[in-house]
């Protein structure tokens, strides 16, 4: 049922991913997209055609056939079968298969019976990561590493600008002061005074710019608080000073080393801690590079898609085909109304235009939700589908992560060779 010298036809929608997966895991020799007149399928057609190519297939052999009615079964019908005997007559004795993941169910009923008998007719299960046959055979397993980051993302209509996951400079510092990083993680439940407190020093340190990139502020090393650190916070003031952070003198003067040593105090722990754990199931077979990233940008480079209220993500896994978003806060904004509010709002867009269907998105938060403003933030999180990871949660990321990947499956992956 996988022989390559086939030809696989398709419904164009904006479902992207249930026409190219099924592409991706049967590489038919040749690919036929119908679509539509209407917008969304003809942009659909062409960035189905545009990910097959982008995978290896000749672009000669990715067509798309117009004028596909949009309703009424019989003239669907009669288009899918003068569409059957035309690819019939061009490619003699070669079997022609059906996926009936997209389009309506008007078009779906009318070419299940054009082809039936020229070949077979699968139905993409992404939720269940299956091909299933629709003709009673065994269904196909999707595998769980079929697409890469940039694969789902360009399935999406989104490009990567700019992946800084494993730079060198970066990756040796995160490891470096690893030991400290889980510390925040570990203790961020009884730390939301003392995030408060050097979240202020590092506003006042880290430069100010306008949207136009316009340094209205820069960078200052030396800042002096407005009253003494709390005495049972001086260990991890310390420790701050140790892991080459900053110098104290005791009382209320900071002088940070330099601006990324600042902007890790202000928060970018959070998303090292989280590079961390990624890095690390990587390091042990569980999840595959290039199948995850850090501060990754992206841009709305292709596909006609909307631009996104946020064009970086702080951290991102692609896992059994479907994406998972992580964003770090450390601030005070999510335990108020309206601070929660906008960071969820961001949230819910990213969720909607870069997940997908089946995307996932998780707020990490180091701040503890206060217990008025922090159940809104619960509610308003549950109703936009976005799960919040609190600060007492923040040390078993990793097992949350691998509970995500489904534990089933969480195994050290065999990349499956496939043929062009």
């Amino acid at each position: 049922m996988t022989s390559p010298s086939r030809i696989l036809v398709c419904l164009a929608s904006q479902q992207i991913m249930q026409n190219a997966l099924p592409a991706l895991r049967l590489r038919p020799e040749r690919v036929v997209i119908a679509a539509s007149d209407t917008d969304p399928a003809r942009r659909g057609a062409a960035q189905v055609a545009s990910v097959l190519v982008e995978a290896g297939w000749p672009a000669e052999n990715v067509s798309i056939v117009e004028h596909l009615p949009d309703h009424d079964l019989g003239s669907v019908g009669r288009y899918a079968r003068e569409l059957a005997q035309e690819l019939r007559d061009k490619h003699p004795g070669m079997p022609i298969d059906f996926n009936a993941s997209s389009g309506t169910k008007v078009m779906s009923l009318g070419f299940l019976g054009a082809f039936a008998g020229l070949g077979d007719a699968w139905y993409c299960d992404t939720r269940y990561g299956m091909l299933e046959h629709l003709g009673g055979g065994p269904p196909l397993p999707l595998a769980p590493d079929m697409l890469k980051l940039a694969d789902l993302l360009q399935m999406q209509g989104y490009r990567v600008v700019a992946d800084p996951t494993w730079d060198p400079e970066f990756a040796r510092t995160a490891v470096s002061r690893a030991a400290l990083t889980e510390r925040l993680a570990r203790e961020a439940s009884h730390l939301n005074g003392f995030f408060g407190y050097v979240n202020r020093l590092t506003r006042e340190a880290l430069p100010q710019t306008r949207t136009d990139g316009f340094v209205l502020r820069p960078f200052r090393a030396a800042v002096v608080s407005g009253r003494p650190l709390f005495d049972y916070n001086h260990d991890l003031a310390h420790a701050f000073e140790a892991a080459g952070l900053w110098t104290w003198d005791g009382d209320c003067l900071f002088t940070f080393t330099d601006e990324a040593a600042a902007a890790y105090v202000g928060g970018g722990w959070l998303e090292e801690w989280a590079w961390l754990n990624l890095a690390g199931l990587e390091a042990d077979g569980l999840l595959p590079d290039r199948h995850w990233g850090t501060n990754v940008r992206i841009d709305a480079g292709h596909g006609g898609q909307d631009e996104v209220a946020a064009n970086e993500l702080d951290a991102v896994v692609v896992w059994r085909n479907q994406l998972l978003v992580l964003e770090c806060k450390t601030g005070v904004q999510i335990s108020t109304e309206g601070g929660s509010q906008t960071i969820l709002n961001r949230l819910d867009s990213l969720r909607r235009h870069v997940g997908g269907a089946m995307g996932e998105t998780w707020l990490l938060t180091a701040r503890r939700l206060q217990p008025t403003t922090g159940n809104a933030a619960r509610e308003r999180a549950r109703a936009y589908r976005i799960r919040l990871i609190e600060p007492e949660q923040l040390i078993d990321l990793r097992e949350e992560i691998v509970t995500w990947m489904n534990p089933a499956r969480a195994q050290p992956y065999v990349i499956e060779r496939r043929g062009g």
